[in-house]
């Protein structure tokens, strides 16, 4: 009897990220949006920029959903593999304090394991601990899912419009959680670095 593989939630760069990452995104894209070269080149371009500012900017992390066969496995047919991924951008918003979540996925296979609440909580404990103020993503209005896991991460919609996306129609929600003694201040009418 072969025994149950595990998954962990792995941070960091490990061979095969980008690929298994852009992989993820095609096989679950391209067969509802038709999303085809020019979303996957943007987002090979994008998340390579990430990975690689991995080392000089320490406020830049990637996660990996690492299964990794049970110890009675032949090893010749199957090893580890990465079944989810989730990156944090401090960068490109080009905003002090705000990081974005890019290229999180999880392999159909694996889904309504639990394996989106963890990676989505490494990041968010990453988030918080790095002293971020605000986190933003970019979603569908179709990934109801993901969006209730969102919400209970204590994201909301500030944004739902139609867009043209990698040549295709969509309707984009931009979802932003804010560390809470920031929508105290802002709710208060204090700007942050005021004094009131």
């Amino acid at each position: 009897m072969v025994g149950t593989p595990t998954i962990s939630i792995e941070p960091g760069y490990r061979p095969g990220f980008l690929a298994r990452c852009l992989e993820m995104h095609i096989a679950f894209y391209h067969p509802s949006v038709h999303w085809g070269l020019a979303f996957e080149t943007s987002l090979a371009k994008d998340f390579a920029e990430i990975i690689e500012r991995l080392e000089k900017d320490p406020r830049n992390q990637v996660w990996a959903a690492v299964e990794t066969p049970p110890p009675d496995t032949n090893p010749g047919v199957f090893t580890q593999r990465i079944v989810g991924t989730l990156l944090v951008d401090s960068e490109s918003l080009k905003t002090t304090g705000a990081a974005q979540i890019r290229g999180f996925i999880v392999d159909e296979r694996v889904r309504g394991l639990g394996i989106g609440k963890k990676l989505l909580a490494a990041a968010m404990e990453f988030i918080d601990s790095n002293g971020f103020d605000k986190a933003t993503l970019y979603t569908s209005d179709t990934q109801d899912t993901a969006i209730h896991l969102y919400k209970r991460s204590g994201f909301v919609v500030e944004l739902d419009e139609e867009k043209i996306v990698w040549e295709k129609p969509l309707r984009v929600l931009q979802l932003t959680w804010k560390r809470p003694q920031t929508v105290d201040q802002e709710t208060n009418g204090v700007a942050e670095g005021e004094i009131s």
